[in-house]
Parts: C-alpha cells; sequence; structure tokens
C-alpha cells in the first residue's frame, strides 16, 4: 500500500458504518473521517489525501496512516532489497524499486483494533465490517452538533464490548473470545497500547481461549510492530509466490527488524494480478 493512498484504499472496505467512512475522491481529494473519543470527549477527526500525501491535525489519524515514518520505510526498503539479491528474488526488488516506501497502517484506538483483529479471524473482510457495524449498537451516539457524513456512533469501549458482545452473530466460540479479551482489557489485567510492550501483549493475549498467533500478530503489526511477519497467512505465502520467493523463512531471517514490511509487500503483491510468465 503505497503512501496515503494505499492506507486509504485498504480502510475503505474495512470501514465500520456510522463509525467511519472514506470519503469519495473530488478533484484529487480523498478523505477520511471517523469518531473517536478523548480525554476532552467524544470528536469526529479527519484526514485528507492528496496526490498519495495525507495530512491531519489528529495525533491517532497520524498513527493511522503512518505519517512520520519515512526514514523507517526507507531502512526497510535497503534491507528487503538486499535480502532479494541474496536470495534470488528480483521480482521482490523490482517491486520495492517501483513502489518505494510502502506505508504500515497504525490504528486510531488500540482496544477498537483488538476487537477487529479477533472478529476477523478466519471470515473475509466484508463479513467482519458486517459483524464490527452490529457491535458499534453497543457503543454512545455523538451530540448531534458533531454528527456528519453518516457518523453518529463512537465504537463501544472494552466494557461495553464485554456487555454488547452476543449483538455479534456466527460462532459463539468467537463471540465469547471477544467477551473475554474486552473483560480482561477492561480490567486492565492486559496493556493493549501502542506504547505497550508488544512481545508482552502477545503473550498475554495469546494466553486466552480463543486467540491465536495471527490475531496477536496482526494486532502487533497495527500497533507500529515493525518485525511481524504471519507465515501461516495465505495471502502471505500468495504473495511471495508472485514475488519469486523461494524459501520464506530464510529469505525473512535475512530481514529481521523490518518483518513488517516484507509482509507488507507480500499481502500487495497478492492483491495484484500475477506477473507474466
Amino acid at each position: 500500500m503505497p503512501g496515503a493512498t494505499g492506507v486509504l484504499a485498504w480502510l475503505a472496505p474495512r470501514a465500520v458504518p456510522r463509525i467511519e467512512a472514506v470519503l469519495p475522491s473530488q478533484g484529487g481529494l480523498a478523505a477520511y473521517r471517523r469518531s473517536l473519543r478523548g480525554a476532552a470527549g467524544p470528536r469526529v477527526a479527519s484526514a485528507a489525501v492528496v496526490v498519495d500525501e495525507a495530512s491531519t491535525e489528529d495525533p491517532d489519524l497520524a498513527r493511522l496512516f503512518d505519517l512520520g515514518g519515512t526514514a523507517a520505510r526507507a531502512e526497510a526498503d535497503a534491507r528487503l532489497t538486499w535480502a532479494a539479491e541474496r536470495h534470488g528474488a528480483p521480482a521482490l526488488a523490482r517491486a520495492v524499486a517501483a513502489e518505494p516506501a510502502l506505508a504500515q497502517p497504525g490504528c486510531a484506538d488500540a482496544h477498537e483494533m483488538l476487537v477487529r483483529a479477533i472478529v476477523g479471524q478466519q471470515i473475509t473482510v466484508a463479513a467482519a465490517t458486517l459483524q464490527l457495524g452490529l457491535l458499534s449498537a453497543a457503543g454512545d451516539p455523538l451530540p448531534e452538533a458533531l454528527v456528519e457524513d453518516g457518523i453518529d456512533r463512537l465504537f463501544p469501549t472494552m466494557a461495553q464490548v464485554a456487555s454488547g458482545a452476543d449483538l455479534l452473530r456466527g460462532p459463539a466460540a468467537k463471540t465469547a473470545a471477544v467477551r473475554r479479551a474486552a473483560e480482561v482489557v477492561a480490567s486492565g489485567a492486559i496493556e493493549v497500547a501502542p506504547g505497550a510492550d508488544l512481545a508482552r501483549m502477545r503473550a498475554e493475549l495469546q494466553a486466552l481461549k480463543g486467540i491465536g498467533p495471527w490475531t496477536v500478530g496482526y494486532l502487533s503489526l497495527r500497533l507500529g510492530d515493525p518485525d511481524v511477519l504471519l507465515l501461516g497467512d495465505v495471502a502471505v505465502r500468495k504473495g511471495a509466490r508472485h514475488l519469486g520467493i523461494d524459501d520464506l523463512p530464510a529469505l525473512a531471517a535475512d530481514c529481521a527488524g523490518h518483518r513488517s514490511a516484507l509482509m507488507l509487500r507480500c499481502w500487495a503483491a497478492a492483491a495484484a494480478p500475477p506477473p507474466a510468465a
């Protein structure tokens, strides 16, 4: 996902109705808007995207769009290019050169991202977005003065998720996992935040029934972890094939510290048409 345009395209199918919206492009301008809660009360924050560059005054949306991460992305590109040459994967090197500095999508609300990660386990993006839309009914309505662009609610707090988890439809085990995680995080027993000890967070969450390696890895990625690679992810494996990577674990070992960038490359390659024979 090159720059802000890629993050916006990533967000569009995942936008939860009444909570967030990706507004259509007009003259090269697109925008993302969403409700958020903070110490000063609820707000609706916006980010504008022009020619693949995002701008926002909201620090949570700045994190979502990976603003300020340019130097880290350049360092990751250099490592991936070196690894591609070392392991005979020129398609990976070409992908880096063609679209340098892929943005790593962050998150505006860490607790919400945990719920999204659990709900999204082993279902499509469309199905997960539908389920999250059902769950959003447990959240507080926005003050009338803030209602705009179809955004009229806040995503539920962890306490509200725990009490409203039955709004979800689907396997009872997943609903129970959502409730269990929400209860633990609401109690303060597990810290889920961008500044948290992510290794500890992953271990503590994975100890909960119904939460596995993919979920905690994806959450860690969205919280800014630069070294996540979900080797069992189907799209990761597909993208690696498209990039000509014969031995993904071996190449990944040479990308230690930057494996999130490698995973983003694999996801991007999986979403693109396969290379010509």
